[in-house]
């Protein structure tokens, strides 16, 4: 495949990521109250399981792998940030309203989308076998000028 279909793919799997971290969030949070651990597991594995198949067209498996991983994490913990501060705010006895509830919900698709984004302007993508790479190829002008210029005269 193309370029253009890998990286096409990357976004929708950023995309569904997004959907996918949101639709998790509850689960997640309802078990962790228990085992902290197993809570962020249902929260980040689907989430970073999802951005590395959908990735790897576009930016190869090690970096596919790596980009998931990292935009997971930090997606759980912003999410976790504004779990816990929700969980604060209910415990202490002002109530959560219906913006905390929004922000809860909202926090999870919005740190995937933005760290996914980065991500595809930050991280280069792999190239393909007898695809151009951005090295000078030897039959450059510019090449053959600089082999010239080093010739003993």
């Amino acid at each position: 495949m193309s370029r253009t279909n890998g990286r096409s793919l990357a976004v929708a799997g950023i995309v569904g990521a997004a959907v996918l971290a949101t639709l998790v969030l509850v689960p997640g949070l309802r078990v962790g109250a228990d085992s902290p651990w197993l809570g962020a597991l249902v929260i980040l594995a689907p989430t970073a399981t999802l951005l590395a198949a959908t990735g790897f067209r576009h930016y190869g498996t090690g970096r596919a792998v790596a980009v998931a991983a990292v935009v997971a994490v930090v997606a759980g913990g912003v999410s976790w940030l504004v779990a816990v501060f929700t969980l604060v705010r209910a415990l202490s006895g002002v109530g959560v309203g219906l913006a905390w509830a929004i922000l809860l919900f909202l926090t999870p698709a919005v740190s995937v989308l933005a760290l996914g984004a980065l991500a595809l302007r930050v991280v280069a993508p792999r190239c393909a076998p007898g695809e151009a790479s951005d090295a000078v190829p030897e039959s450059a002008p510019s090449a053959r000028r600089n082999r010239r210029s080093d010739a003993p005269r």
